[in-house]
C-alpha cells in the first residue's frame, strides 16, 4: 500500500467520472475507506486501486494559494476546491494571473472595504498583498501613467455574482484615489463630479434593478462607466451609456419576481401629502403590474430606506423640486395603467373609466383621447385617417406598450440627467467599467434572456482572444518553449447566433415580414439551423429553440420575440403623448420618431426603424 494512504492525508478521488477532494480515515492492507470533502464516505477495495482512481493531493491544493496560476495541479476539480477553501477562511478574491475571481459571500465581511483597506491598497503594487478588487482598480489607475493608455475593467459573471457591487467598489476606490491625488488642490466641480458618481448608483438601482428568483437585486440592463482623469489624477467627469433595459418587466414578471424597486419604494415611503398628490393607493397589491407574480415584499429589501436613499441622492443630483414630481406622477401612471381594465362590446371597451381618468390628469392628457386610442387605432393612409376597433387583447397590448413606452423614455432621461451632472473635459485619460447582465438560465427564458446571453457569449469570445489566443501569440514571438492549451472555443456558437444567415439575421427578417409570426420563426430555425451542433431542437415542445451556450444550454421561448424585437410603437399613441399639457412628458417624447416619419407617407413605403436586436448588437 503506498505511503501516502495514512489516516489523515488528502487525496483525490476519482468517483463516477468526478475528481473529489477527500481525507484517509482509515487504512488497512485489504482497503481503504475515504470521506469525500461532501460528507460521503467511499470503501474501496484494495484490488480497486491504481494511481487514476487514487493519488495524493499536492501542498498548493491542500493549503490554497492566492493566485490560480500557481497551483500544481490544473483542473476544474482543484481550481474548485482552491475557490471553496479560501471562500470558507472568507477570502472571496482569487487571483488567476491578471484574472480577478470573487465568489459573491452574502454577507458582510468585517474591514474588507474599509477606508483602511483602500489606503493599504492604493500604497502597494498587484500581487504585493492578498488579491481583492482595490488591487485591481488600484492597477487600473496606476497604468494611466505606467503605460500612457486608457484602460477598462470588464466584469463578468452569472445573474447574482456581485458583478454591480464590484462596480460600486471599483468607483469608490477610484473616487477616494481622485481626492488624495498629488498636484493642484481638488476643486469643487471634481469633488462635485466624484460625489454624483457615487449617488448615481442608488437611482441607477432603483429605477434599473429588481428582484428576480436568483437575485434580490439583480440588474435588469447593461452599462458602461466612463471616468475621464487629468494628468494630476483628478476625475474631471464622466458618462454612463446604458443599454437594453428589460422594458418587458415593467408590465409583467415570472412568478417569485418583482418589477423595478423604485416602485415598491415609493409605495413604502410615500407621505400621506404625496400619496394624495400622486393619486396613490395604499400597497403594491392594489396594482396589477406589482401583484400579478405574486412576489410584493421581500425580507432583504428595504423598500422605505431605498426611497429615502433614492431622495437623497435625487438631491445631491440637483434634480429640482418639479422634477422629483413629475417623475413620481409618471410612476404612479404607469402603475394605474395596468389597472385598466376592458371587456368585449363591438370592440374593446374600458370598464374602469375613473382608472382612466387618474391616468390622463397625471400624464396631462385628454381623457377621451386615451380611452380611444386604447380601444381603437387609427392609420393615415394616403392622407386619410381610418380607425378599427381593437380586441381586448389588442387593447391590454396598447395599454402595456404606452406603460413600457413611459417607464423606458423615464429611465433614459433620468440616465441623461445624471450625464449632465458628471460630464467633465476628456482632455488625458480614462477607466472605463463595463457591468453587463451575467448570464440567465431560468424556467422560462425569453428575449431578454436570449439578448443578455448574447452579449455574455460576446464577452467569453473577447476573454478567450486575450488570455489564449492573443497570449500564445506573445509567447511564439519571444521563442518560449509552451504546451499548447486547448480551450473552449466558443466561435461556432457565436457563428450561429451573429453570422450572415444566423439566427439574430432570421429574427430580424421575420420581424419585418407583416404576416411573420413566432411560429413561423420558429419554423426557419429549426430549418436552416437543426444540424448546427450548438443548435437544439426540443422533441416535445412545439415553442422552444436552444442553444448550446459556453455556461450550458438554455431553452428559450420563441412566444413574444417578433413582438419584443420589433418594439413597434403606434403613431397615433406617440401623438397623444406628445400632445401632452405638461412639458415633462412631451419633452420625454419629442424626440421619439414616428413609425412612418411623414404622417401622409404611403403604406410600404415607411422608412425601417432598427428592430432592438440590431440596435443592441
Amino acid at each position: 500500500m503506498d505511503t501516502f494512504f495514512i489516516e489523515g492525508a488528502r487525496v483525490w478521488l476519482r468517483h463516477k467520472e468526478q475528481l473529489l477532494p477527500s481525507t484517509v480515515s482509515s487504512c488497512d492492507d485489504a482497503s481503504l475507506v475515504l470521506t469525500t470533502d461532501y460528507g460521503k464516505v467511499i470503501h474501496l477495495q484494495k484490488a480497486e486501486l491504481n494511481g487514476e482512481t487514487v493519488y495524493p493531493m499536492h501542498p498548493s491544493s491542500v493549503h490554497g494559494v492566492e493566485d490560480m496560476s500557481t497551483l500544481a495541479e490544473l483542473h476544474e476539480a482543484a481550481i474548485m476546491h482552491n475557490l471553496l477553501l479560501r471562500y470558507k477562511r472568507d477570502n472571496i478574491y482569487t487571483n488567476i494571473g491578471s484574472i480577478l475571481a470573487a465568489v459573491n459571500p452574502y454577507k458582510q465581511i468585517s474591514g474588507l472595504y474599509d477606508s483602511t483597506a483602500v489606503d493599504q491598497y492604493s500604497k502597494h503594487q498587484m500581487g504585493e498583498l492578498p488579491p481583492h478588487i482595490f488591487a485591481v482598480a488600484n492597477e487600473c489607475y496606476r497604468c494611466l501613467w505606467k503605460r500612457h493608455d486608457s484602460q477598462c475593467v470588464l466584469i463578468s459573471g452569472e445573474s447574482g455574482a456581485g458583478k454591480t457591487e464590484s462596480t460600486k467598489l471599483l468607483l469608490k476606490f477610484l473616487s477616494v484615489m481622485s481626492q488624495n491625488s498629488a498636484g493642484t488642490p481638488l476643486s469643487e466641480w471634481t469633488t462635485r463630479v466624484e460625489q454624483a458618481l457615487v449617488q448615481s448608483s442608488p437611482i441607477m438601482e432603483a429605477f434599473g434593478n429588481a428582484k428576480t428568483v436568483y437575485n434580490n437585486n439583480s440588474s435588469r440592463f447593461g452599462k458602461f462607466i466612463q471616468l475621464h482623469f487629468s494628468q494630476n489624477g483628478n476625475i474631471q467627469g464622466g458618462c454612463i451609456i446604458d443599454y437594453l433595459l428589460e422594458k418587458n418587466r415593467v408590465v409583467r414578471q415570472n412568478p417569485g419576481e418583482r418589477n423595478y424597486h423604485i416602485f415598491y419604494a415609493l409605495l413604502a415611503g410615500a407621505d400621506t401629502d404625496h400619496r394624495d398628490m400622486y393619486l396613490l393607493s395604499e400597497g403594491p397589491e392594489s396594482y396589477h403590474y406589482l401583484c400579478q407574480s405574486g412576489c410584493m415584499k421581500d425580507s432583504s429589501l428595504d423598500d422605505k430606506q431605498l426611497f429615502n436613499s433614492v431622495m437623497e441622492a435625487l438631491k445631491v443630483m440637483e434634480f429640482t423640486e418639479e422634477e422629483i414630481r413629475d417623475v413620481f406622477k409618471l410612476l404612479s401612471a404607469v402603475l394605474q395603467m395596468g389597472n385598466i381594465e376592458f371587456m368585449t362590446a363591438g370592440g374593446a371597451q374600458i370598464t374602469s373609466k375613473g382608472v382612466v381618468s387618474n391616468v390622463s390628469e397625471l400624464l396631462g392628457l385628454d381623457c377621451f383621447q386615451l380611452s380611444e386610442v386604447l380601444t381603437q387605432r387609427s392609420m393615415i393612409l394616403r392622407g386619410e385617417e381610418i380607425c378599427s376597433p381593437l380586441t381586448v387583447e389588442q387593447a391590454v397590448d396598447s395599454r402595456d406598450s404606452v406603460a413600457m413606452a413611459l417607464y423606458s423614455q423615464c429611465f433614459s432621461w433620468i440616465i441623461m440627467r445624471i450625464n449632465q451632472k458628471i460630464k467633465g473635459k476628456d482632455n488625458f485619460k480614462s477607466i472605463g467599467i463595463l457591468d453587463i447582465f451575467g448570464f440567465e438560465n431560468f424556467e422560462v427564458n425569453r428575449f431578454e434572456q436570449f439578448n443578455i446571453n448574447y452579449a455574455n457569449e460576446k464577452l467569453q469570445e473577447y476573454f478567450n482572444k486575450h488570455i489564449f489566443s492573443l497570449e500564445q501569440l506573445e509567447y511564439n514571438r519571444e521563442g518560449i518553449q509552451w504546451e499548447a492549451i486547448d480551450w473552449m472555443d466558443n466561435a461556432e456558437c457565436l457563428d450561429l447566433i451573429e453570422k450572415k444567415l444566423g439566427m439574430l439575421a432570421l429574427i430580424n427578417e421575420e420581424s419585418r415580414f407583416p404576416k411573420g409570426t413566432d411560429y413561423t420563426l420558429l419554423e426557419k430555425l429549426h430549418s436552416r439551423h437543426a444540424t448546427n451542433p450548438y443548435y437544439v431542437k426540443p422533441r416535445v415542445t412545439d415553442h422552444q429553440f436552444g442553444i448550446k451556450h459556453y455556461a450550458g444550454e438554455v431553452l428559450y421561448d420563441v412566444r413574444g420575440i417578433l413582438q419584443k424585437n420589433r418594439d413597434t410603437f403606434r403613431d397615433d399613441i406617440l401623438f397623444i403623448l406628445k400632445d401632452s399639457r405638461l412639458d415633462f412628458i412631451y419633452d420625454l417624447f419629442e424626440r421619439v420618431g414616428s413609425r412612418n416619419g411623414d404622417e401622409t407617407m404611403k403604406m410600404g413605403t415607411a422608412r425601417r426603424k432598427p428592430t432592438v436586436s440590431s440596435q443592441f448588437r
